[in-house]
């Protein structure tokens, strides 16, 4: 446990350090393409660790805590005596100075370098190879929107509304594009036949707002791989578990009187059984205790359903026999890598146009103590995984940079965009003010984010 925290923050840095690094590279890359004097090329913040000076006066330093990084350009009014002799020697140039358009490529570039270093992570795994999830379906939650459909265990997905889906990946994706569609269609067929059978599941607004980025266990569909354990992993307040008593690490053996068999069965006599007492065995401290306990109704996707408020185990395992390795040639690749990059800027957009008109919960939003422990996940799982996570994670960065907000890039632009248009500068005043309401915004949340990993711990 212990080692696999320290693996996290490690894989956390890891990851965090380099696409900030991509990121800034960028704006780097080109500000030095166009000769323009930078100062300072800074990954992280706080404390130096390592700085180094090159002949054009810049320093690169790594810094103590690496949750950001900058370049520093300054203008011809912030120069002291040692900087104008680098800017003198090399003839370099001031950023304040550029045109329009050479303004706008410097600030745009490292959200492009984002892109562009998934495209080559992309392209670089599908040359390689990559092992991919098949879409077997393993377990269906009781009631859910795949139960109603008529989906079973047993069974792989071959279409999602008319895309062949290979793997789960795919799956997932199909499904995000359609997420407003008010019907989603699939193709299904038994593990030993070929034979199809289509299945339709009506989505509904209960869907779309509490859906995650992962939309597969939204609908009730647990994928091979994963198993649903009797063991009881969290309780809702204020439920019916948490009035008699029930705790977390009890194991359920027995309902009124017969042996557990699946949590599918467990959720059905659960809700046969609306406000009536029925008699739960679990195992505590490795002895059988007894409760009973009265559940209450509540109705999911307009059909009612028993609730008593019990979250169970879900453990992931390792099936080799569920996996196809997948690989193309060097041209292939780089077509595939452009299209999946694409796929994912699309779908990110529409999460973010999402968000905002409130069709997707705020409780979706990560923070950095997700993506440590999923990195770590990945990582450990297959580095495979992991650099096609990075990828994910470099677009997300990318995208959310070109956001109208004053302290990420896209407010940069938007600034521009004002100068050039009304041909004033916004005021020192306005910047500042502007400055702390885009920080006050992006501190609630990465306070939202923060809420949503621990609530997930």
């Amino acid at each position: 446990m212990l080692f696999n925290v320290i693996w996290d923050i490690i894989i956390f840095i890891i990851t965090l350090s380099t696409l900030i690094m991509v990121h800034e590279f960028g704006h780097f890359y080109v500000a030095r393409y166009f000769n323009i004097y930078i100062e300072c090329f800074s990954i992280g913040f706080g404390k130096k660790i390592l700085q180094y000076r090159d002949k054009y006066g810049t320093s690169f330093v790594i810094r103590l805590i690496p949750l950001g990084g900058y370049i520093k350009m300054p203008d011809n009014h912030h120069i002291t005596t040692n900087q104008i002799k680098y800017i003198n020697k090399y003839k370099l140039l001031y950023f304040n100075n550029l045109a329009f358009f050479k303004k706008c490529l410097i600030i745009l570039s490292g959200p492009i370098f984002n892109l562009l270093f998934s495209v080559m992570i992309y392209w670089s795994v599908f040359f390689t190879g990559f092992p991919i999830h098949k879409p077997i379906i393993n377990e269906i939650y009781y009631s859910s929107l795949a139960d109603i459909s008529g989906l079973t265990p047993n069974t792989i997905i071959k279409k999602v509304n008319g895309i062949k889906t290979s793997d789960w990946d795919t799956v997932n994706t199909v499904l995000i594009q359609n997420i407003h569609k008010n019907f989603i269609d699939l193709e299904v067929s038994n593990l030993n036949s070929n034979i199809l059978s289509k299945k339709k599941i009506i989505l509904t607004k209960d869907f779309i707002k509490l859906n995650k980025n992962y939309l597969i266990t939204s609908l009730g569909i647990l994928p091979r791989g994963f198993k649903i354990t009797p063991i009881i992993t969290q309780i809702i307040t204020q439920s019916p578990a948490e009035k008699v008593k029930f705790n977390v690490g009890d194991k359920i053996i027995k309902i009124q009187g017969k042996n557990f068999t699946n949590w599918y069965d467990f959720q059905k006599i659960i809700s046969s059984n609306i406000n009536k007492s029925i008699l739960i065995t679990v195992k505590r401290d490795k002895k059988n205790v007894n409760i009973i306990l009265n559940p209450n109704k509540e109705y999911l996707y307009n059909k009612k359903n028993g609730f008593i408020g019990l979250i169970p185990q879900v453990l992931h395992y390792r099936n080799s026999n569920e996996f196809t390795t997948y690989r193309y040639n060097i041209y292939q690749s780089f077509i595939k890598a452009i299209g999946k990059t694409y796929i994912l800027i699309k779908l990110m957009l529409i999460i973010i146009i999402n968000l905002f008109h409130g069709n997707i919960s705020f409780h979706s939003i990560n923070g950095p103590v997700s993506i440590a422990h999923n990195a770590g996940i990945l990582s450990r799982d297959h580095f495979v995984y992991y650099f096609m996570f990075l990828a994910l994670i470099s677009i997300n960065l990318g995208i959310i940079n070109l956001l109208p907000i004053p302290v990420l890039d896209g407010g940069q632009i938007s600034f521009l965009l004002y100068t050039k248009i009304t041909g004033h500068k916004v005021s020192k005043k306005t910047q500042e003010l502007i400055y702390n309401i885009s920080l006050i915004f992006l501190f609630l949340i990465m306070g939202i984010a923060l809420i949503n990993d621990f609530s997930q711990l």
